[in-house]
Formats: structure tokens, C-alpha cells, sequence
């Protein structure tokens, strides 16, 4: 029944609008090929060894950062529209694009962490958008690698980060989270955002981490924004 309905009304891509090849897809067949991606297999699946990364990022508490594409069109498209404008379409396509990076990931010889946990938004945040992006694409790392999904971050009513520069940024940061896991926690730890812009979200989380005697630090994402674009913002 659900073949027939695809045959009867296919979904459309959700970039050209074509009807899709397959009903569990977002995108047709056309648009995944043509989907801009950031190669990171000759860098041991890390996106810090490319400066166009590292510049922008200084300094780097972390270890290992990976992403799936610049923060580039039609990614910063459906990242923005599922963030903003809850459209939950945009958001399973992406989350569906992080399993297979996952399961992509898992073939290298890169180490896997012991567990994941995600960058935190305000109750007033959530409240206005009704989820953590971060959290959901965190769930399906966790569920992917059979690891544990950890809420390990709260984080206190500040104003938006869209806009503002580097220091700004780190302004509006400090202060705002803290983190109220008391277990011990694990020596390898993986910790997921929807986009990285100059790193001032994740070096405040970083150093949490590590002031827990968290010994490596890895970081995933949807996007990266070049360091040539971050320093403008």
C-alpha cells in the first residue's frame, strides 16, 4: 500500500521539486548526486586539518571536528528552515544525511566515543521552537553507534547568536552554561551542533568538558562556516 501511494502521489524533492525515485527519500536521485559535501577522507575524517577550519576556530579545545558540508546552498536552506520555520521535512532529510555520515564514519579507522551529547538552548528557546535540533541529530548519532545520549548542559536565556560578530559572541556566552551532569563522565566524548560559526558555543562546552577530565573531544556538525566568511560575522 505504501509503494502504491508513492506510485500514485510521489513526494518531491525537496530542492527541485521532482518527484522523488523512493518514498523513504527527501531528495531525488538527481539532488544526491549533485549534493555539495566536505571530503574528509584524506584527512582522517578531520575537518581541523584544513585551514580554511583552524583559522577560524582558534582556539581549538577539541580534537577532531566533522561535518558534512560547508555552510553553503541548499544546506544552510534547510537548516535555516527547519530551525526557524519548523519544517520538519528539511530537518528529517538532515537527520537522515547524518545516519549515513555516521554509517560512513564507522568504516574509517577513527576511534568511536563512548558517548554523545549535544549543545543545550534556553527553556525560553525551546519554548519558541519546540525542539533542540542539536539534541535530535545527537539521538540519531546515539542510535546509529549504539552509544549513550547524554543531556549534560543547561543553558541560561540569552539573546540570539544570528548577527553577531566574534566577540560578541563570546560575550553573550560567558556564563550561560554550565554543566549539571554530576557522574563521572566518560574519557571520549562526542558533542554535536547544527552549525559552527567562529566556535564560541563550543569552546565554553569544551572547557566544561574538560575542567571533568574529559580527555578527547570530538566534535560533529551539519555545517561549517569557512573561516574567510566567520571573521565578517
Amino acid at each position: 500500500m505504501h509503494r502504491l501511494l508513492h506510485l500514485l502521489l510521489p513526494n518531491s524533492c525537496l530542492w527541485c521539486q521532482l518527484p522523488v525515485q523512493h518514498p523513504q527519500q527527501q531528495l531525488c536521485n538527481y539532488c544526491i548526486a549533485a549534493l555539495p559535501s566536505l571530503s574528509l577522507a584524506n584527512h582522517y575524517q578531520n575537518a581541523l586539518l584544513l585551514p580554511a577550519v583552524w583559522r577560524g576556530l582558534k582556539p581549538v579545545r577539541f580534537d577532531l571536528l566533522h561535518s558534512l558540508s560547508w555552510y553553503q546552498l541548499p544546506w544552510s536552506h534547510w537548516i535555516s528552515q527547519w530551525k526557524f520555520q519548523q519544517d520538519f521535512a528539511c530537518g528529517e532529510l538532515l537527520c537522515q544525511q547524518f545516519a549515513l555520515a555516521c554509517q560512513q564514519f564507522a568504516a574509517s579507522d577513527c576511534p568511536k566515543p563512548q558517548a554523545v551529547c549535544f549543545v543545550p538552548i534556553s527553556r525560553q528557546r525551546r519554548k519558541e521552537r519546540g525542539f533542540n535540533q542539536a539534541q535530535q541529530l545527537a539521538a540519531v548519532i546515539a542510535e546509529c553507534w549504539q552509544i549513550p545520549l547524554l543531556d549534560l548542559f543547561h543553558s541560561k536565556n540569552t539573546q540570539h547568536q544570528v548577527g553577531l560578530n566574534r566577540q560578541q559572541r563570546r560575550a553573550n556566552l560567558r556564563r550561560q552554561f554550565r554543566l549539571h551532569h554530576r557522574d563521572p563522565l566518560p574519557e571520549h566524548l562526542l558533542l554535536v551542533d547544527d552549525v559552527i560559526t567562529t566556535g564560541a558555543t563550543i569552546d565554553q562546552l569544551c572547557r566544561l568538558l574538560r575542567a571533568r577530565q574529559v580527555q578527547r573531544i570530538d566534535i560533529w556538525t551539519l555545517a561549517i562556516t569557512p573561516a574567510s566568511i566567520a571573521s565578517l560575522k
